[in-house]
């Protein structure tokens, strides 16, 4: 089975799109499936990552963020996708390749893969912002229309958990189909906590045994909401010592670290293919926090718990389904830096021991990554199999 993705935020310096399909083309190693992802990139371009191809083509950066390109050949997008002659067309975006798809007939299946949440994401924030019901109302009726209409021209829509396929159900799309998302147990445990590691940054804080270790990480974007996070630190750190690590980058990391820098205790590290830090890092904070509401899943609360570390969330997103009260702090979305920081003084108030073993319980619930992917291809060969 040839499976084509076509795909529009695929990072250069990485994401989690990408790493989701870099995870899927190793995924279809030693099957008889083929993954091959079609993206823009900075030139044009063929490389393999497993048993996958990923083909670029040259395209203009984006504004905001130019590690990311702007799909704006809509007709090399098709001409790519006709010659290669997929049995399954999977879209990781609801604007241009979903509108490529659209056009492209005779595929025996067809499916938008729900990444993100734009609606959450932009549509939400920008409704809250303006603060007036009748314009709310009018926003969300035509951005739900239009999500609608994209995930209705679909044979399916693939989502990361129930909560999503509910909620897109309740909003009149059909076809909703989750197959849970899973993470790479084997990488992730309280094990690789690493004192050593955890004094050094707690800083100025390293000799006073009440202090904490918060993480912050990810794409540093405005729709992260990284900033929030930090502002409600710093009223934290009023009444309890807690040092920030923020680990990632994006557009907003030169501000964001300008404003981090205003904390008693405060460092930063660009992402890291190393995988045996990254889970060291992980295990070694005493917990993370999340600015994201358009999260559908949440890959990196997600390796949180399985090391074992508390989550500090909003109540809108994928994150905030991930485990209960026993490991997560939900506060209200658009409750300001004030409510981050109840939520975080009330993880803080809990027994370490407990927050641990409640997040390893909350983690065990979670697939292996592996597993997701033969669940997928299991779909899809079902489906392919089937007269449309």
């Amino acid at each position: 089975m040839k499976i084509v993705d076509l795909c529009e935020f695929y990072s250069e310096r990485g994401g989690g799109v990408r790493s989701y399909l870099d995870k899927m083309c190793k995924a279809a190693t030693g099957t008889d499936h083929e993954v091959i992802v079609v993206a823009p990139g900075p030139e044009d371009s063929t490389t393999t990552e497993g048993q996958g191809t990923i083909i670029r083509f040259a395209a203009p950066p984006m504004p905001y963020d130019p590690t990311y390109r702007m799909p704006w050949r809509l007709d090399r997008m098709r001409s790519i996708v006709t010659k290669l002659r997929p049995d399954v067309l999977q879209v990781s975006s609801p604007f241009a390749p979903a509108w490529v798809a659209r056009t492209i007939t005779d595929v025996p299946l067809k499916t938008y893969v729900y990444h993100s949440d734009p609606i959450g994401c932009y549509v939400t924030r920008a409704a809250a912002s303006v603060n007036f019901p009748p314009l709310t109302s009018l926003l969300h009726g035509v951005s739900w229309g239009y999500l609608r209409g994209i995930c209705n021209s679909f044979d399916a829509t693939i989502v990361a958990g129930k909560w999503l396929e509910e909620l897109l159900t309740e909003k009149g799309c059909r076809g909703v189909h989750t197959v849970p998302f899973g993470i790479d147990h084997a990488d992730f445990s309280p094990e690789h906590r690493d004192l050593e590691l955890r004094s050094r940054l707690l800083g100025p804080f390293a000799e006073r045994p009440q202090a904490k270790l918060a993480l912050i990480g990810g794409r540093l974007a405005a729709d992260k909401r990284q900033g929030l996070l930090l502002e409600a630190l710093r009223l934290v750190n009023e009444t309890q010592p807690v040092a920030v690590m923020l680990l990632g980058d994006g557009p907003e990391r030169e501000r964001l670290e300008q404003q981090a820098r205003a904390l008693p205790a405060f460092s930063s590290m660009l992402f890291t293919k190393d995988r045996k830090a990254y889970a060291t890092l992980l295990a070694s904070v005493d917990l993370v926090l999340q600015g994201s509401m358009c999260e559908t899943f949440g890959f990196f609360p997600a390796e949180a718990l399985a090391s074992g570390v508390p989550l500090v969330v909003p109540d809108q997103g994928g994150a905030a389904y991930l485990g209960d009260a026993s490991c997560v702090a939900k506060y209200a979305a658009f409750g300001g830096p004030q409510a981050v920081a109840r939520a975080i003084l009330q993880i803080l108030g809990q027994s370490s021991s407990d927050l641990r073993a409640g997040a390893l319980r909350a983690a065990s619930g979670i697939p292996e990554s592996a597993e997701h992917f033969q669940n997928l291809f299991r779909f899809y060969e079902t489906r392919v199999a089937k007269p449309r």
